[in-house]
């Protein structure tokens, strides 16, 4: 907001376009769908095990409790995520920018390989939130 010539306010309608697009193929998209539904329904440890099962590569599995300790990181991380949900879906309570780049240190820190499409909703989603907080 700010004030015109003869002092009234105004305001100004942004339309914001990240320039990050992807489409999915079917089976990406139904992998999406389930690990979206995992997290919602706060089943975490159940999300972590669907990234290690569906990741095109992955060590984890190879390491004895690399599964377990990769999904207890991911089921920490989404109970965080609805814990700080309960006080409003804002961007000062959730911080979604912070949580997505944890999961992306537990994939590294794991060698869990995450799916390109996915790998670019997490960006668009870095960027959107990191202007939604500059403005």
């Amino acid at each position: 907001p700010g004030k015109n010539k003869k002092g009234k306010d105004t305001h100004a309608i942004v339309f914001l376009d990240a320039g990050l697009a992807v489409s999915l193929l079917p089976n990406d998209r139904q992998n999406l769908r389930d690990l979206f539904r995992a997290v919602i329904l706060n089943e975490g440890e159940d999300a972590g095990r669907l990234m290690v099962e569906r990741a095109r590569y992955e060590r984890c599995s190879q390491v004895e409790g690399g599964v377990e300790a990769f999904s207890k990181g991911v089921g920490q991380l989404v109970s965080e995520f609805h814990d700080n949900r309960k006080k409003g879906l804002t961007l000062g309570s959730i911080g979604i920018g912070s949580l997505l780049g944890r999961v992306l240190d537990l994939c590294r820190v794991h060698q869990v390989e995450i799916d390109p499409a996915m790998a670019n909703i997490v960006i668009s989603t870095l960027v959107l939130e990191g202007l939604g907080r500059s403005l």
